[in-house]
């Protein structure tokens, strides 16, 4: 094995383990302050300590865990105020990734094809199991911005949004449902100040009723 294919198994590796994590962390499996030991997961996963500790490094990069002295790596506790930072992060990327989308469309610079295929993901399923088709949404749309310092700033809140998402599919899933496709055809058709806008109204319509839906999951 070369060391390109060793270095993609690694990366599949920690990606898997990461994926368990996060997956044990949004159903209560791993509950907020519980201690994850590296050998433990080593051993559940059948995998080294290696990508376990890639993955955990890659989980407290996205605020999902912390190294405390004299404890190790625990789940770490959510409150209001990091959902509020999440939104008003969210609020200065993905309006501003819109407008230039939809500008970019319109001057022939980009090929919509990959969100065209993602809003069709959407469109087949039912509202409020949509979640994860829904973040490719909103990150084929940063993506279309053209900017990739605004890609790389959405990319560590992946995660949280995903976390979100999950735990709040039933919250206003109609309205998301319209929201997207509103905002998909504004992109389309390269109106930049209508999906500024419509990715505006989106998240900040959201912010409330997700807020209010995970309030059972928060500390103060």
């Amino acid at each position: 094995m070369s060391r390109t294919d060793a270095a993609v198994d690694g990366n599949a590796l920690a990606d898997h383990v990461y994926r368990a994590l996060l997956r044990g962390i949004v159903d209560g499996t791993y509950p907020s302050r519980a201690r994850l030991k590296e050998r433990e997961i080593s051993d559940r996963y059948e995998v080294s300590r290696i990508p376990v500790r890639e993955a955990l490094q890659r989980l407290e990069s996205e605020g999902f865990v912390q190294s405390l002295p004299n404890r190790g790596v625990t789940v770490a506790p959510v409150t209001r105020a990091d959902l509020e930072h999440l939104f008003e992060l969210r609020l200065c990327i993905e309006p501003f990734a819109a407008g230039r989308a939809a500008e970019r469309i319109a001057n022939g610079e980009v090929d919509p094809a990959p969100l065209v295929e993602v809003m069709g993901e959407l469109s087949a399923m039912q509202a409020d199991e949509a979640d994860i088709p829904s973040l490719d949404f909103h990150e084929e749309v940063v993506r279309l911005s053209g900017n990739a310092r605004l890609v790389r700033s959405l990319a560590p809140l992946r995660g949280r949004m995903e976390w979100q998402f999950r735990l709040t599919r039933d919250a206003r899933a109609a309205e998301h449902a319209i929201e997207h496709q509103q905002i998909f055809e504004a992109v389309m058709a390269g109106r930049p100040a209508a999906a500024s806008a419509l990715s505006y109204a989106h998240i900040d319509l959201a912010r409330g009723p997700m807020i209010a839906a995970l309030a059972p999951l928060l500390d103060d």
